[in-house]
């Protein structure tokens, strides 16, 4: 990070470069010419950046979303963590990827986002947050399974019996959803993704939504266990019985520098990190020896 600073501030010293205020008082002392701002004005991160580079893995990705819940300004991403599929570049790259952003010539991925609403008993607004991977109704440590009515534009869908329902992007399709058995979406189809998280049902299969639809997701006053509220992992509280949250497409989406061949760098990705479609191996002592089988052979 202080090697980036350090060359951003040489080659571009009229640029103002921003730190968040906990990496700002570690680092002030090496980086006397950054700034900061003050802790929990989130307006002011819109009003003065014109983009943001994040280091680190896909969660320092999701971060940068909740400072913005408004318009976000071009996102450019450094993989350091372990899977970093949100991640297009290596931070050894930076300089080049850089200069491509400040010169103007960098392709941009919009990342669809969600937003998140949640509704009182008596239908009144609890809370608003925008979504980048998956708003998730679960059971949580409660041991019994958790009963929800999932509607679509207002009308029933179904009644899910069990640990919970998730409500995803394409970009949150390679996250939770992807482990409770929902699709691999492409982050360009503009879609809604809701997938059963352990049903006590054999025939409750996740669905690929319109991007219009509006998913309501309802705590049956019948229920047996409760149900907790997670956004992109995070715990935000207790749903009681008779509670919904409401999902709808965000106007918000995140913006964010990717490789210039979009299709090539998303292909490479499921095959390299998710091991897509990946045979078995096969040991020396299997049926085929020491051989492992061409393409050709089966």
């Amino acid at each position: 990070m202080v090697s980036i600073t350090r060359w951003l501030h040489a080659t571009y010293p009229q640029i103002n470069i921003v730190l968040e205020p906990l990496v700002f008082t570690q680092y002030a002392g090496q980086l006397p010419f950054v700034r900061t701002i003050a802790a929990g004005d989130h307006l002011e991160y819109s009003r003065v950046v014109d983009f943001v580079i994040t280091l680190g893995g896909d969660g320092t990705f999701l971060h940068v979303s909740s400072l913005f819940q408004r318009e976000v300004p071009p996102i450019v991403p450094f993989s350091m963590g372990t899977l970093g599929f949100l991640l297009p570049f290596n931070v050894a790259d930076f300089q080049p990827q850089l200069r491509n952003v400040i010169e103007g010539t960098s392709t941009v991925l919009p990342r669809m986002r969600l937003t998140y609403a949640k509704r009182l008993g008596d239908g009144s607004l609890d809370a608003r947050v925008n979504v980048t991977n998956e708003a998730c109704i679960h059971r949580g440590t409660y041991p019994h399974l958790t009963t929800i009515s999932c509607y679509l534009n207002g009308h029933l869908l179904t009644t899910s019996v069990g640990d919970g329902i998730i409500v995803g992007t394409p970009t949150g399709s390679t996250a939770y959803s992807l482990s409770a058995g929902g699709p691999i979406v492409h982050p360009l189809v503009s879609s809604i993704v809701v997938a059963p998280v352990c049903p006590r049902s054999l025939s409750f299969r996740p669905l690929m939504l319109p991007s219009s639809s509006r998913v309501t997701l309802l705590v049956h006053p019948k229920s047996r266990g409760r149900a907790t509220a997670y956004i992109d992992g995070r715990d935000c509280g207790e749903l009681k019985h008779g509670e919904c949250v409401e999902i709808t497409q965000s106007p918000y989406p995140l913006m964010c520098v990717n490789r210039d061949d979009l299709a090539a760098g998303w292909a490479q990705d499921i095959n390299q990190l998710l091991k897509f479609n990946r045979t078995f191996s096969y040991p020396h002592d299997s049926l085929y020896g020491s051989h492992i089988p061409d393409d050709d052979d089966y």
